[in-house]
C-alpha cells in the first residue's frame, strides 16, 4: 500500500505529534519538590551566603544547571499555611488552613479536630493519581492533628514522616501512613530516612513504569539545632556539645545552624545522584524551594528585614530553584515575581491534568519563565496574610504595609523582632531601591497608596480579614474560637 503526503497531511501530522508532546516530552515528567524548612534567603552559596559556614556545594550545581530565582515568595512567613498553600496553589486564607499548631494540643480538641487542610481542597497529587502517577510524601506534614487531615486524604499513596516539627531535648513519633510504625525518633535520625525513602519510591515507580510524584518535606533546617556528628567541625560539635540545652537556639544554636544547611545540601546531593543514575535525570522536573525565611537569630535573610512570623521581606522572600536537564536552560537567574503557589498550575500543565474552572487558583502557571521564555510575573498583586490578617500588599516593586494593632496580629507575631507591631498609617516600601522596607514614600506617592488601598479592600472582600469574613474565605468547619488567638488549654 502507498501513502501519499501532501502540505494538509503534514501540517496534520505535526499537530499529532505535538499533542503527544509537552514542551517536548514524549512520556509523562517526574515530579520532585524539595520543601525545606526555615532556610533564608541568604542560606545558600548560591545566594551568597555571608556567613562562611554555609557551604552547599550540591544546589548551588543545581542552580548552575537550571534557575535560581530572587524574587520568590511564599504564601505565609510560617509553616503551615506555606504548606497547604503549595498543595493547594491557593492562598491560605482560600484554601482553609491559615493558621496551626505544632501537634502538642495546646489549643484543645476544638482547634485540633476542625483546623487543618480540608479534604474538600484538591492537591497537586490528586490531579496526578488520574492520569497514572504514583505519588508519595515524606516528612513534615503540618496540614492538621486530626486523622482526617493527614496525608493520605489528600491524594499521597504513601506517607513516612512526622506530621510535625521535633521538639527540643525530645523525640517525636513516625507514621507510616496513618499508623505510628516509629513511637520515639530522635530529629538527627529522620533525616536520611527520608532521603532513602525519596530514593526508594523513584525505583518503584521505575520499577511500575509510572511516573512519580514527590513531595520531600524535610526537618531541616529548623529547629532543634541537633546536628549529625558527621557534617559539624570539631569546634562547632563542641558548641553543640556545651549547650546547657542541646539543641536550643539560645547559648549557640544560630552556631549549629550552618551545620544543618550543610546536611541538607548533602541529602539533596543524594537524590539528584540518585536520579542520574537511575537515568530519569532528564525526565524530572526537581524544586527546591523554602517554607518561609529564618528562624531568627538562626540563619539569615540578608539583605532584607525581618525573617519568619513576619511580612517583611525576609519572612516571605526565599530561596527557589527548579532544574530539568534540556528542559530548563542552566546558568538562568531570574527576578520575576513569583509565588509557591505557582508550582500547581504548573505542575498540572506540565503533567496535561484538567483544572476546574469552578476553583479559584492563585498560583500561575511559571512554565515559560522556567524554559526561559520570558522573565515577567503574571502576578499582578500578592498579597501578605499573616494568620487571617491581611498585613501587606505588594504591586511589581510597590509594596504597601497596612495599619495594625496588637490584637489584630496572629498568636505567632506577637512580640516578635522585626515585624510591626503597631503601624498608625499606610507604609509605602519601592523595593527596587530599597530591598531592606527602610525609606517611607507614602507621603511622596500618595496616588500609589490610593490605588494599593483598592486593591487591599478587594482582597478583604474576597479572602477577609482579621475582622471580616471574606466571600470565598473557607470556613474552619467547626471550630468556634479566633484562629489568630485560639484558647490555650496549658502553658
Amino acid at each position: 500500500m502507498k501513502f501519499i503526503f501532501n502540505k494538509t497531511h503534514l501540517v496534520f501530522l505535526a499537530l499529532l505529534m505535538l499533542s503527544l508532546y509537552v514542551d517536548g516530552q514524549d512520556k509523562k515528567p517526574n515530579f520532585l519538590i524539595i520543601y525545606v524548612d526555615d532556610l533564608g534567603y541568604n542560606d545558600l552559596g548560591c545566594y551568597g551566603a555571608k556567613d562562611t559556614a554555609i557551604k552547599s556545594p550540591n544546589i548551588d550545581r543545581m542552580a548552575a544547571e537550571g534557575i535560581r530565582f530572587t524574587n520568590w515568595t511564599s504564601a505565609c512567613s510560617t509553616c503551615a499555611p506555606s504548606r497547604a498553600a503549595l498543595l493547594t496553589g491557593r492562598y491560605p486564607n482560600r484554601c482553609g488552613l491559615p493558621v496551626g499548631n505544632n501537634g502538642s494540643k495546646v489549643f484543645g480538641d476544638n482547634f485540633d479536630s476542625n483546623m487543618g487542610l480540608q479534604q474538600s481542597e484538591i492537591t497537586i497529587p490528586e490531579i496526578l493519581k488520574p492520569l497514572g502517577y504514583m505519588t508519595a510524601m515524606y516528612g513534615k506534614a503540618h496540614l492538621g492533628a486530626d486523622v482526617k487531615f493527614y496525608p493520605l486524604r489528600h491524594g499521597f499513596d504513601e506517607y513516612y514522616g512526622s506530621l510535625f516539627n521535633f521538639p527540643i531535648g525530645g523525640t517525636n513519633p513516625v507514621l507510616e501512613g496513618d499508623s505510628i510504625v516509629e513511637p520515639a525518633m530522635k530529629y538527627q535520625d529522620i533525616h536520611i530516612k527520608l532521603t532513602n525513602r525519596t530514593i526508594d519510591f523513584m525505583k518503584k515507580s521505575q520499577e511500575a513504569d509510572r511516573p512519580f510524584f514527590i513531595y520531600l518535606s524535610h526537618y531541616l533546617c529548623h529547629g532543634p539545632w541537633d546536628p549529625n556528628r558527621k557534617f559539624a567541625t570539631d569546634e562547632e560539635w563542641e558548641v553543640y556539645q556545651n549547650q546547657p540545652i542541646k539543641g536550643h537556639l539560645k547559648d549557640g544554636g544560630d552556631k549549629i545552624y550552618p551545620v544543618l544547611v550543610r546536611e541538607f545540601d548533602w541529602h539533596v546531593g543524594e537524590v539528584l545522584k540518585a536520579l542520574k543514575e537511575l537515568d530519569i535525570d532528564k525526565n524530572t522536573l526537581v524544586v527546591l524551594v523554602s517554607d518561609n525565611g529564618p528562624w531568627l537569630p538562626a540563619g539569615s535573610a540578608w539583605p532584607l528585614s525581618g525573617g519568619k512570623f513576619n511580612t517583611f521581606e525576609g519572612g516571605h522572600r526565599v530561596p527557589s530553584i527548579a532544574r530539568w536537564p534540556d528542559k530548563i536552560p542552566a546558568e538562568q537567574v531570574s527576578d520575576a515575581l513569583c509565588s509557591t503557589m505557582d508550582y500547581f498550575p504548573t505542575i498540572a500543565h506540565l503533567a496535561g491534568a484538567r483544572l476546574s474552572g469552578n476553583r479559584k487558583i492563585d498560583g500561575m502557571n511559571i512554565w515559560p519563565i522556567l524554559k526561559g521564555d520570558k522573565n515577567t510575573s503574571e502576578h499582578d498583586i500578592l498579597y501578605y496574610y499573616n494568620g487571617i490578617t491581611l498585613e501587606a500588599i505588594r504591586d511589581g516593586n510597590w509594596k504597601l504595609h497596612l495599619p495594625r494593632e496588637p490584637n489584630m496580629k496572629v498568636y505567632w507575631a506577637k512580640g516578635i523582632e522585626g515585624g510591626y507591631q503597631r503601624l498608625d498609617k499606610p507604609t509605602l516600601f519601592n523595593l527596587e531601591n530599597d530591598i531592606e522596607e527602610q525609606s517611607d514614600v507614602a507621603d511622596r506617592y500618595p496616588d500609589v497608596v490610593e490605588r494599593l488601598l483598592k486593591e487591599v479592600e478587594k482582597a478583604r472582600e474576597e479572602l477577609g480579614d482579621w475582622n471580616r469574613k471574606g466571600a470565598d474565605q473557607k470556613t474552619f468547619l467547626n471550630y468556634s474560637g479566633n484562629p489568630n488567638n485560639p484558647e490555650r488549654i496549658k502553658k
